[in-house]
């Protein structure tokens, strides 16, 4: 679901993560996309943190020269806006004839969103939870009038923040076409059109996201303030080294592609994580006893920049007894052969990315 919408084709995908700036532009094939190209920005760990919103002349001069080096061949962009400054709900509204659901959403909304709505833009979708089409006519309610409730995903972001985005690309000399949560962009990356109950477990530079997803619905969002930079922290102070050190000793104990995966995350690394499975547990309560409709998950999937921490996902198996995994998020995507392997070793850091550029192709 985007916060607003044109009619065009998107094929270059951006993503503004904490620890930097991913950009790949895919071509249409087959209901796949085609990689075409893609560039990147790292933030060293001690510079982590800053908003690239908080300067368009900074950030889309960044952003062109990014564009400029990995030569993209198209100006039509898609974004993403993190998901703490988005408001996302499911809500149950009393049935209404379908002409009345604009205004039923928008009142639920004023209860809900902690912000005029003059200042925010609201988009909603009527869901299908239960696998049957809505049947309700102009001047009826649901069903012929039933008592039956109608599920609505509502999502509100504000006005401000959008503009931010505009400001930037205008810099950058690219159309932003399309903006939406980095939820809908993880759910296209890593999970496609499976409509199994999943959990998707994002873990950036700052922070990490958890999606209860069912139906290729985002149930349920939730972000913790515990990302890889803790992790590196945690890594400097017990072993006496400087950040960039830290760092670098952090990827070498990540699991490489292909490799046999170890027993148990590295010792220095469990203080740190404990507290964010401590928080997946609790959500995984919220989403159970507030949520009638909620199916368990059957997988967690895995994704950002911390995903490959050595044994992190072997961990959360144990945890909570479904199986966890790294996603791969160029699975809908054609790549050439040789490029694969080195494409592999940094994917999950581009799932964002890779889901925005897919918008318009599945």
């Amino acid at each position: 679901m985007s916060i607003f919408k044109r009619k065009q084709k998107g094929y270059l995908g951006i993503d503004f993560g904490a620890g930097g700036i991913k950009v790949i532009q895919l071509a249409p094939e087959g209901g796949r996309g085609n990689l075409f190209t893609y560039g990147f920005t790292e933030r060293p760990p001690e510079e982590i943190g800053g908003d690239y919103l908080e300067s368009a002349e900074i950030a889309g001069g960044l952003l062109k020269q990014i564009c400029a080096r990995a030569r993209t061949s198209v100006t039509h962009a898609v974004s993403a806006l993190p998901i703490p400054t988005v408001f996302s709900a499911v809500l149950s509204i009393a049935a209404v004839p379908k002409k009345e659901l604009l205004k039923a959403v928008e009142w639920e909304a004023k209860k809900l969103i902690p912000l005029p709505l003059e200042e925010v833009r609201l988009d909603y979708k009527e869901l299908n939870l239960k696998g049957e089409k809505a049947d309700r006519g102009e001047e009826q309610g649901a069903r012929g009038g039933s008592a039956e409730s109608i599920a609505v995903l509502l999502t509100a972001a504000p006005r401000s923040i959008i503009d931010k985005y505009l400001a930037i690309a205008k810099v950058a000399g690219l159309n932003l076409g399309s903006l939406e949560t980095e939820a809908f962009a993880l759910i296209r990356a890593l999970i496609g059109k499976d409509l199994s109950p999943a959990v998707i477990l994002d873990m950036g530079a700052l922070r990490s996201n958890i999606l209860m997803v069912d139906r290729g619905i985002p149930m349920f969002t939730r972000s913790i303030e515990i990302g890889g930079k803790r992790c590196t922290e945690a890594i400097a102070q017990s072993l006496k080294v400087n950040l960039g050190q830290a760092e670098a000793m952090k990827r070498d104990v990540s699991a490489p592609a292909g490799a046999a995966p170890p027993s148990d995350i590295p010792h220095i690394l469990q203080e740190v994580l404990q507290p964010l499975v401590n928080e997946m547990k609790y959500s995984f309560h919220v989403y159970r006893t507030r949520n009638v409709i909620a199916r368990p998950p059957e997988r967690i999937i895995l994704t950002g920049g911390g995903a490959q921490i050595a044994g992190f996902a072997e961990f959360l198996s144990r945890e909570f007894n479904i199986r966890a995994f790294i996603g791969n998020p160029w699975e809908r995507v054609n790549v050439p052969p040789d490029l694969a392997p080195l494409l592999q070793g940094f994917g999950s850091r581009f799932a964002v990315a890779i889901g925005l550029a897919l918008r318009n192709i599945i």
